[in-house]
């Protein structure tokens, strides 16, 4: 009873093993049939294309779109990040160490050139300038003295020359001094926007260390770097299109500075723009896109960039061609130069009325005929 059972199983399996089997095998059976089906009906229509018919049905011609070629401006543009920057924006420092005694200006002022902003405390050189000047007006009276009796011959020369030298001694020391004060105190040394205030009153202010920073906002500028591959092709008077994104702004603008030396670290060059004529809502540190059109031509054949196709070094695309009562993909070799955004030029390989196959043109051949839809 056992061994019927056992012969029972392995027949199930032989069978569904066969069956498997089979199933592949007619599978490979119907994909060859349908490759050799495939191939006879391109052969078919080849043939029936190359005998001239008039009957060919519209289903052996492959439907595809076309464009006409006619002139249009072209434009391509260069797009780099720049930045907005003031060369008037001074971090004002002390001159001389001292005691913040006034500061004069709060931030957001805005200020002239030679507005006192602060004022460092000096109490011992303002006591000496006061000792210095009462001194020097006494040696002036004492050297007039001496000059007008000099002058009659009156008195000694040695009186004279001791009046005068004391006097120019005491007038050195003053201006020296009054130097010395003057660096005391903070100036503004241009008209602008106080920005920052670094020192605070009744705290110590340090020589060389900035304490209020003065900028100005009517000579900004921006300053880009571009890779030195642009360097002969970006000149000065070049239109940009300039857009801040943090503010919103677009404005055109033609660059005024083009540096002829390339840094050797980034392998860039920078440009310049003059912004001081725009709104005054542009800021230092600024983020600007610029758009820099390099290359402009008005009468461009120019297509879309997906329809070229490329084998090794040839570049080709599809045009529609009459022939008699019917259309064919004409495979046409092409040459072509700078391209923007989803459009190319073509520069050599094609006249203005081409027709250029934009939609279809993958499963072309040479020759093909084709159907021309709207």
């Amino acid at each position: 009873m056992k061994k019927v059972k056992l012969l029972a199983v392995l027949s199930l399996v032989i069978f569904i093993s066969c069956t498997e089997t089979s199933k592949e095998t007619r599978l490979q059976e119907l994909v060859d049939q349908r490759k050799e089906i495939d191939t006879e009906i391109e052969a078919l229509k080849k043939e029936i294309a190359l005998q001239g018919k008039t009957t060919v049905s519209s289903e052996l011609s492959t439907p595809v779109k076309i464009d006409t070629i006619k002139p249009v401006s072209f434009k391509h543009y260069i797009e780099v990040q720049g930045n907005v920057e003031t060369d008037n924006n001074i971090l004002i420092p002390a001159e001389k160490p001292g005691l913040v005694k006034h500061i004069f200006v709060n931030k957001g002022d805005h200020v002239k050139k030679g507005k006192l902003l602060a004022e460092i405390d000096d109490i011992i050189t303002k006591s000496t300038i006061q000792e210095v000047e009462n001194g020097l007006e006494l040696a002036n009276i004492v050297y007039e003295r001496q000059k007008r009796l000099w002058d009659k011959q009156i008195g000694s020369e040695i009186q004279y020359l001791q009046a005068k030298n004391n006097k120019e001694t005491l007038e050195k020391k003053l201006k020296t001094l009054n130097e010395s004060y003057r660096k005391r105190k903070i100036v503004s040394p241009i008209d602008g926007v106080i920005d920052e205030i670094l020192i605070k009153e009744g705290e110590m202010a340090m020589a060389g260390i900035g304490a209020i920073r003065v900028v100005q906002l009517t000579s900004l500028k921006i300053t880009a770097n571009l890779s030195e591959r642009y360097i002969t092709s970006v000149k000065k008077g070049d239109t940009v299109n300039i857009t801040f994104p943090g503010g919103g702004i677009c404005c055109v603008k033609t660059i005024d500075a083009v540096s002829q030396i390339i840094n050797p670290e980034s392998r860039t060059f920078q440009i310049e723009l003059d912004l001081s004529h725009e709104q005054n809502s542009l800021k230092p540190n600024m983020l600007a896109v610029l758009d820099i059109y390099d290359y402009t031509t008005l009468n461009a054949k120019v297509v879309p960039i997906n329809v070229i196709q490329q084998k090794g070094k040839e570049k080709f695309l599809f045009l529609a061609v009459n022939d008699g009562d019917k259309w064919r993909a004409k495979k046409h070799t092409i040459k072509t130069g700078l391209y923007q955004d989803d459009l190319i030029e073509v520069v050599d390989g094609l006249n203005f009325g081409d027709r250029v196959i934009t939609v279809g043109f993958h499963s072309l051949a040479d020759g093909d005929i084709v159907r021309i839809q709207e």
